[in-house]
């Protein structure tokens, strides 16, 4: 059946054309089929006034978590589904981790069908190696043809060249890029914090900033003997940038992600040993976090994800440097980005580039952009609502977030997928 319905009076953002200014959008069937401030609405069944609020593409996120079981107090399909409408996510990929490496190709087509019945489209990446098989390649061909949109490795490195040089050239030929974590197996090697005076002072085991430059300098290497596509997952410092920017000069495909964590904390939000705040990368020196906004702000880095991982309340609750490392972030990543917006830090166009355009140009994604027949994945912003961040308020049954307390300016207000809305704020 045909359907029609226009949002108009809004501030229109599109950072694929870095548009940002007074307009609209009408919607036919699910897709686009007009944007700009003069709209034929004869068609329109509905016409939402959207009061001046920002109206953007629907978010992307290339790095969630999937909860290995349904657990009494554990996401669920519709709870991780809810929480991303929440947060304005239209499309979120699930990530290898250690308790759900996604490494076989049994069910991952089944898998991917039923998460993507509750609203938010959900992909899925597949694991390069087996986690109870050393460093075995994984089935990645197999899981490409069920839908895998690309190859990660979760926390973790692999080890033996050899290996990651069959695993980037064997993804290569699915033409799907690798994602790896920039750390040195034994200089990061259970490390639960940057090096740094303060790590020093608490005897805390110490990831330096240069395992990063090392990582990106050997994953590079590699990518120039193999040929293929290489996402450095999760940049987190100065070093590691300028690793990255000496890998572009090189005849490679590079891409690079940054999580929201460390655009928005520092290793000063560690200090009490919250384990909230403890995650991989951790957190790092307020001089990375200002490198990685100005990587941002140039375009240098493709995609910020939420790295979302709703953690057991056990697991969570251990001291600092026994906790298990993660942090919930769909809910909260669209009001950390608002924030870098409201400080002067980035410009609302830089910061919603790296979670629309740019992860849907990483996969190729038709969504992520408001052009004629695009989906009509849109998220309706108010930027200016005030609230406090309760982990008691969210989707999820989990409470593990390092954003708890903190006060926010900006919040979506609707989330629509292929014109449905998804989402209704009610606050």
């Amino acid at each position: 059946m045909r359907t029609s319905f226009a949002i108009t009076n809004a501030r229109l953002v599109d950072p694929a054309t870095e548009y940002d200014g007074p307009g609209g959008v009408l919607v036919e069937d699910g897709r686009i089929a007009q944007t700009g401030e003069s709209l034929d609405l004869s068609g329109a069944e509905t016409v939402i006034d959207a009061g001046g609020k920002i109206l953007a593409p629907a978010l992307i996120d290339l790095r969630a978590a999937k909860e290995p079981a349904l657990t009494s107090d554990g996401e669920t399909q519709s709870s991780l589904a809810a929480g991303a409408a929440a947060g304005g996510f239209g499309t979120v990929v699930l990530a290898p981790n250690e308790t759900s490496p996604l490494d076989v190709a049994g069910g991952f087509a089944g898998m991917v069908r039923s998460l993507s019945q509750h609203g938010v489209r959900v992909h899925s990446a597949a694991a390069a190696t087996h986690r109870l098989q050393g460093e075995a390649m994984a089935e990645i061909g197999l899981m490409a043809k069920a839908g895998a949109v690309y190859v990660g490795q979760g926390d973790h490195t692999i080890e033996d060249s050899r290996t990651l040089r069959r695993v980037m050239s064997y993804a290569s030929q699915f033409d799907l890029w690798l994602a790896l974590r920039p750390e040195d197996a034994h200089l990061s090697r259970h490390a639960v914090t940057t090096e740094s005076d303060w790590s020093a002072r608490m005897g805390l085991p110490a990831e330096p900033a240069i395992a990063e430059r090392m990582a990106v300098d050997r994953y590079a290497s590699i990518a120039a003997l193999s040929g293929g596509k290489l996402m450095i997952d999760r940049l987190s410092t100065r070093d590691g940038l300028d690793a990255l920017r000496a890998a572009r000069q090189r005849d490679i495909e590079v891409a690079a992600t940054a999580a929201i964590a460390h655009l928005s904390l520092n290793e000063v939000d560690a200090g009490g040993l919250d384990s909230a705040v403890r995650m991989l990368p951790p957190l790092r020196l307020e001089e990375d976090r200002r490198a990685l906004i100005d990587a941002v702000a140039r375009g240098e880095i493709d995609a910020i994800v939420s790295d979302h991982r709703p953690t057991p309340f056990d697991d969570k609750g251990e001291p600092f440097a026994m906790a298990i490392a993660g942090t919930m972030a769909l809910e909260t990543l669209l009001a950390s980005l608002l924030a870098l917006v409201h400080d002067d830090e980035l410009s609302l166009v830089e910061a919603l580039r790296p979670v629309t355009c740019g992860p849907a140009d990483l996969l190729g994604l038709p969504q992520g952009r408001l052009q004629e027949n695009a989906p009509a994945d849109l998220v309706l912003i108010d930027g200016d609502k005030p609230w406090v961040c309760d982990p008691d308020t969210f989707q999820s049954p989990r409470g593990n977030s390092a954003w708890a307390g903190r006060r926010f300016m900006g919040r979506a207000i609707q989330t629509f997928v292929d014109g449905q809305a998804i989402y209704n704020y009610n606050g």
